[in-house]
C-alpha cells in the first residue's frame, strides 16, 4: 500500500494525475500548524512552549486570528495573534502557459488504438489545468503577554523565541492540499517589532510583532476536460495500414 500511494505521490508530482488545490485558507491553517499549533476543543493552542505557562482553565497558550473573519470576544493573555494583511502577485515566479497536470478526468475510460503496427493505451476524456497564480502573502504573527521575562505566566520572551525559532530569517510554511498532500512553501521574515501597549507597568501588555511572507500559490483556475480524438487515430492508423 505504501509503495502505491508513493507511485500516486510521484504521478501527482509529475503532473501526471491530478493533483490538490490550494487556497487562502489553507496558507491561514498552514501558518498557524507549521510552528506547533494544535486544534483542541475547536481552537487553535500551543502547549509546548517552555518557560510560558497557559491562561488560567486553558489547556495551552491561545491562538487568535485579528480577521478576516475569526473573531474573540476577549483576548486572553499570554495569547498569540495571527494577521493576514496583503496579498501581492507575485508576478517573477508566474509563467503563462504552464500547467498543473494533464490527466485522466474523472469518469474516464481506458481506451486502445491501432497506430500501424503499434497499439496505443490512452483516455477517452483528459483533464488539464493552468498552473496556480503566484503570491506572496504577508502575515503578522503577534506575541502578547503580562511580563516580559519573568520565568512565569506571561513570559513574552520566551514567546517570542519561541516563534523566532519556528520562523527564522528563511524558512517554510507546510500546507495540506484539498486530497491531503503535504506541501511546503519558501517564506521569510524581518525585524520583529516592540508591540507594549501602555507604558503604566501595572497595566501595560508586552508585546512583539512579527512580519512574515509566504510565496504562496492559489488555485483560481478552473479544470478543463475535453475528449480525446480516438476515432480520428483509429481511422488515420487504417489509411496508413493500407497504404
Amino acid at each position: 500500500m505504501a509503495d502505491a500511494a508513493a507511485i500516486a505521490l510521484a504521478e501527482r508530482e509529475a503532473g501526471k494525475a491530478r493533483n490538490g488545490e490550494v487556497h487562502l485558507r489553507d496558507f491561514d491553517r498552514g501558518v498557524v500548524e507549521t510552528f506547533g499549533g494544535k486544534v483542541i476543543d475547536s481552537n487553535y493552542y500551543l502547549t509546548n512552549v517552555t518557560g510560558v505557562l497557559a491562561p488560567p482553565n486553558m489547556p495551552g497558550i491561545p491562538i487568535n486570528f485579528a480577521f478576516p473573519e475569526d473573531t474573540a470576544d476577549e483576548y486572553i493573555f499570554p495569547s498569540v495573534i495571527i494577521t493576514r494583511e496583503d496579498i501581492s502577485p507575485a508576478t517573477n515566479r508566474f509563467h503563462p502557459g504552464l500547467t498543473q497536470y494533464r490527466a485522466p478526468a474523472l469518469g474516464a475510460q481506458p481506451v486502445q488504438v491501432q497506430w500501424g503496427q503499434r497499439v496505443l493505451n490512452g483516455w477517452n476524456k483528459m483533464a488539464d489545468r493552468p498552473q496556480a497564480v503566484t503570491y506572496d502573502i504577508s502575515y503578522q504573527i503577534s506575541v502578547l503577554a503580562y511580563r516580559r521575562g519573568v520565568p512565569q505566566r506571561g513570559n513574552a520572551n520566551a514567546l517570542l523565541e519561541y516563534v523566532m525559532a519556528w520562523y527564522q530569517p528563511y524558512t517554510a510554511v507546510k500546507v495540506l492540499d484539498s486530497i491531503g498532500d503535504l506541501r511546503t512553501y519558501f517564506a521569510t521574515t524581518d525585524s520583529a517589532s516592540p508591540l507594549d501597549d501602555v507604558v503604566q507597568i501595572g497595566e501595560r501588555i508586552i508585546g512583539w510583532q512579527i512580519p512574515m511572507v509566504v510565496e504562496a500559490e492559489l488555485d483560481l483556475n478552473p479544470e478543463f476536460t475535453h475528449v480525446t480524438a480516438t476515432s480520428m487515430a483509429l481511422n488515420m492508423s487504417l489509411y496508413l495500414g493500407a497504404k
